[in-house]
């Protein structure tokens, strides 16, 4: 079926859900310690392929044949690939969160730095929030570009770059506030484990 058939939002309903039910299976067995780095691969695989049908089929959805600038259709691929990925990288969070409660000792403060054990979860966080957030910023990109036209200019082609800057400094920003929010969480039910080398001695 080719991708210009795929104008049904029902498409994109059955996209969204398999992603879903992908990150949730994800998460649950991150949570659970019953994760591998196979799995992890894979469920990345599924999820990223899944986001880009989607892309494909609501900007689809949305294209405007009429309109010499697409912005819609524009707005619906950026919607409809960085959407999935983002939502799927908060997700994650939500089950990362859950994980470091009921191990405590992933995360910890010692000599007032942040120590953080790898495990899969936080690799797929960091994976579907910068890619979701990159594809965000270039599709922004695409939609200035449509709405701007044949309007040339420095200022012009100046605006046109906002989106992908604004994108590229929340990917550099958002491992930092969703740590500062996990230390809080720890903090707040008395789980927080501080280590200090000189008090040990």
């Amino acid at each position: 079926m080719a991708i210009e058939t795929w104008d049904s939002p029902y498409i994109v309903i059955w996209l969204c859900l398999g992603v879903l039910a992908t990150v949730l299976t994800f998460g649950t067995r991150g949570y659970s310690d019953k994760l591998n780095g196979l799995e992890a691969i894979g469920y990345s695989v599924i999820i990223g392929a899944l986001a880009i049908l989607n892309g494909a089929a609501l900007g689809q959805t949305m294209y405007d044949k009429t309109a010499k600038y697409d912005v819609w259709g524009s707005l619906g691929t950026m919607l409809g690939l960085s959407g999935p990925l983002i939502v799927s990288g908060l997700i994650l969070i939500v089950f990362y969160r859950c994980r470091v409660v009921k191990h405590p000792d992933e995360v910890i403060i010692k000599e007032g730095d942040l120590e953080i054990n790898k495990s899969y979860l936080l690799g797929g966080v960091t994976s579907f929030m910068t890619y979701g957030l990159l594809t965000a910023g270039i599709g922004a990109m695409y939609i200035v570009m449509a709405l701007v036209g044949d309007r040339k200019g420095l200022l012009i082609a100046s605006t046109v770059l906002i989106p992908l800057i604004v994108a590229i400094w929340l990917i550099a920003k958002y491992s930092k506030w969703m740590f500062k929010y996990i230390v809080w969480v720890l903090r707040r039910k008395g789980l927080l484990q501080v280590v200090d080398d000189k008090d040990s001695k």
